[in-house]
């Protein structure tokens, strides 16, 4: 386990002298490994920058955010109808946009496209980055909005916790939850179709690419592999985090057919009767609660659900939509000026084109190439020697202590370090209700699912939505990174699966297969053993 570094011993680069006297945090919920060059350049910096507030810097190839203080928000409750507005925006005005940019890197031939063309294109993605930033900001404040309304109707009304407010309006389903539901029904096309099922157990450890070849060659299992790749087309244009440089499961499947194993291990799992089950729980929670209240306070409350309803799938669909999909899918652009650049000798492969800056390859691809080989070399070397770093939690200037005793925790990243004094347990947000027990499994990235096994416990960083489908098979869920409003919080909500999130080093603290008992509700995990 590595100790965090002194800021002695990161040296810091500013292209801009005065970004020195700002603070700037790093990120380990959306980039907490080094990053490589273009997927700053090209990936992160733009889309951040897009969202008007805040700005990305990248030291020793790991990303440090700035966010400056933010005016106190305007008291009083939020209108409803602004929630609704939102909702009705995202569907009818941002997601045909975003499609209509997902189609552009999806069916462009930049084969065909000239140098000055394709470095065009460039310059365009840095710009569609841009905008996709401003799309991401739009989508999510209205599901802010409505989560926040909830919970402090919810607080005035009833006394009760976020965790109250939250399960009024779980099991609705998302994107994600699809992605997940999609996967099962593989299972169940594959149990179906004996040459189908021996054949993925058959080759679990082999690269994707040969357990898609081999299931090829069986006639019987086209069925199978037809369907996988329709799943593939439409949820395979994602990857474990926000590096651009990582293949998709378009390019490398090995996740999703891992998850298909997983639940052909869990013959009596019925996917669509446990999302019955969250949202009859639901039902029953809002039942409960309108039980207590006046006439006049129930219709207050059902205005405010309905409103949190209406948003209650963005955050995940928009991870879809602009974070995942049409995030990764400008690859097919870059990887083909990687290709041209190795066919021209100036680079040794087409991957090496993520270890440039963006002015590097768009002049590479008009001429000025001399030395950008052995650049890109030398990049990846120091990118394996800080990967073995942990990063300082600020570097510029101090951040401002603040008293924290009467501040709620920060809802989204979970910035609270919690602790408890008993021997065995660690602290944390308690994000999803219940007790899950079971065996943890410590997945330092999603590319480790095949160790999953269920029953077992996630122990992780960080997650995204590619690790949704995790969801279904484990026990609980731990992470250290997270708020109750945060990805990892909503999947764990919609898949009634114990969470608690942001606790600290809990990938340092827990060994791999030590049991462990996760509560959910009072944000405890117990070491068994």
């Amino acid at each position: 386990m590595t100790t965090e570094t002194k800021v002695t011993e990161f040296p810091l680069h500013w292209e801009n002298p005065a970004a020195a006297n700002l603070t700037w945090r790093f990120d380990p919920m959306h980039t907490p490994d080094v990053t490589t060059p273009l997927s700053f350049d090209l990936y992160m910096e733009p889309f951040i920058r897009g969202f008007g507030m805040l700005r990305l810097c990248q030291q020793n190839y790991y990303v440090y955010m700035h966010q400056p203080a933010m005016p106190p928000s305007a008291p009083g409750p939020v209108p409803l109808d602004a929630i609704h507005a939102g909702a009705r925006r995202w569907r009818e005005e941002i997601i045909p946009e975003v499609r209509g940019i997902d189609q552009h890197y999806l069916t462009t031939d930049f084969d065909s496209m000239s140098a000055e063309e394709l470095a065009a294109e460039l310059d365009r993605l840095a710009d569609v980055r841009v905008r996709c930033g401003q799309l991401h900001t739009m989508a999510t404040l209205p599901w802010w909005m409505g989560m926040m309304s909830l919970i402090e109707t919810v607080r005035e009304l009833t006394g009760g916790d976020d965790l109250a407010a939250l399960r009024l309006v779980q099991g609705y389903g998302n994107k994600s939850v699809e992605a997940g539901e999609r996967l099962w029904q593989l299972s169940r096309l594959a149990e179906s179709i004996p040459e189908a099922r021996d054949k993925l157990l058959a080759l679990a450890d082999a690269p994707a690419d040969k357990q898609l070849a081999a299931l090829a060659e069986k006639p019987a299992a086209q069925p199978f592999v037809e369907e996988f790749r329709s799943f593939l087309d439409e949820f395979g244009w994602r990857s474990g985090l926000f590096e651009f440089s990582a293949p998709t499961w378009c390019e490398d499947p090995a996740v999703p057919l891992d998850q298909i194993r997983a639940f052909l291990a869990m013959p009596d799992y019925d996917f669509p009767a446990e999302q019955r089950k969250q949202a009859e729980e639901r039902e029953r929670y809002v039942s409960e609660t309108m039980e207590r209240l006046e006439p006049d306070q129930r219709n207050r409350l059902q205005a405010v659900i309905e409103a949190a309803v209406d948003v209650a799938s963005i955050l995940e669909d928009h991870n879809y939509y602009i974070d995942q999909r049409v995030g990764v899918l400008p690859r097919r652009l870059v990887l083909d000026a990687g290709r041209r650049l190795t066919s021209a000798g100036t680079l040794d492969d087409a991957t090496d084109v993520f270890y440039l800056r963006r002015d590097e390859l768009r002049s590479a691809l008009l001429g000025s190439s001399e030395g950008l080989a052995a650049l890109a070399e030398d990049r990846r070397k120091e990118m394996v020697r800080w990967a073995q770093v942990r990063p300082p939690q600020t570097v510029g200037a101090p951040p401002v202590e603040t008293a924290m005793e009467d501040e709620d925790p920060d809802r989204f990243w979970g910035t609270h370090k919690l602790r408890s004094d008993r021997p065995g347990e660690l602290k944390g947000n308690g994000a999803s209700a219940g007790v899950g027990r079971g065996p943890a499994r410590v997945l330092a990235t999603l590319n480790e699912a095949g160790r999953f096994q269920p029953g077992d416990v996630l122990v992780t960083r960080t997650t995204m939505p590619p690790w949704t489908p995790l969801f279904a098979v484990a026990s609980a869920v731990v992470t250290e990174t997270g708020g109750i409003l945060s990805h990892a919080a909503v999947t764990a909500r919609e898949y009634g699966l114990p969470a608690v999130l942001c606790v600290e080093n809990a990938t340092g603290l827990i060994r791999d297969g030590q049991p462990v008992e996760v509560d959910g509700s009072n944000g405890t995990v117990r070491i068994l053993s």
